[in-house]
């Protein structure tokens, strides 16, 4: 059985990052990273439209067809250079670190992970499309076969099942801190590799899932451009045994 490169400990949420600054003030963050955002994964929304969140410069926070908890969203800070969401008592929601594009971390009540993007993603998701226009498909890991519709779907992670979240890594894959492509790299899973997933959710580039490494966690995209030019599929489904 293939091992996975060791896991370096790392931030549950990295710090903000705003373009073109290198040392931020406080105003300077909040003007960065006020606007209006979404999550584009399903399960945060309430209706059928995606979760709409808008960050002013006076703090004040809204959300749109969110459900809970997002949906009792009502302020926002930034401390120790990440952001906090807010209930409207001042009870935290949920803490997020990342760039003036997308922003990541994780649900207070629950430990779910949340990925909260502007309108247009964060870049990846048109370089994704752009290569899929010319390729016309996902290729299975590092063949030239198109993927299909199966190796594409979501894999469905289960307390109750957990062979439900188990995936066969196509790729020596990178693990990341956060489910973000600028996230720090916290270890590689060498192809061929079975590992159980603990949480999957999606966002404008595809989807994201978390898998546990003894006492650290990371983050795996399901989709990558290969050579910054062939998209592929980077994990599957299967019923093999870690």
């Amino acid at each position: 059985m293939k091992k996975a490169t060791a896991l370096l400990a790392a931030a549950s949420a990295a710090a903000l990052t705003a373009t073109g600054a290198t040392a931020q003030t406080q105003d300077e963050l909040v003007k960065a990273f006020s606007g209006e955002w979404f999550v584009f994964a399903p399960a945060f929304r309430s209706g059928s439209s995606e979760c709409r969140i808008v960050l002013d410069s006076q703090m004040n926070a809204q959300a749109t067809g969110c459900g809970t908890p997002l949906v009792g969203l009502g302020r926002w800070r930034i401390e120790n250079s990440q952001i906090r969401f807010l209930d409207a008592a001042e009870s935290e929601l949920a803490v997020m670190g990342g760039n003036q594009q997308r922003i990541t971390g994780t649900l207070s009540d629950s430990g779910q992970g949340l990925i909260v993007e502007r309108a247009q993603g964060d870049g990846a998701s048109i370089a994704i499309s752009n290569a899929l226009a010319r390729h016309k498909c996902y290729f299975l890991g590092f063949t030239q076969d198109c993927a299909s519709p199966e190796a594409l779907s979501p894999p469905m992670p289960s307390a109750e099942d957990p062979a439900k979240g188990r995936v066969e890594i196509l790729v020596n894959l990178n693990v990341r801190n956060q489910p973000r492509r600028d996230a720090p790299v916290v270890g590689i899973l060498d192809k061929g590799l079975v590992i159980t997933l603990d949480y999957c959710t999606s966002a404008s580039d595809g989807v994201w899932c978390r898998a546990i490494f003894g006492t650290e966690t990371g983050w795996l995209a399901k989709t990558a451009l290969r050579q910054n030019e062939w998209p592929i599929v980077t994990y599957r489904n299967t019923t093999k045994t870690p």
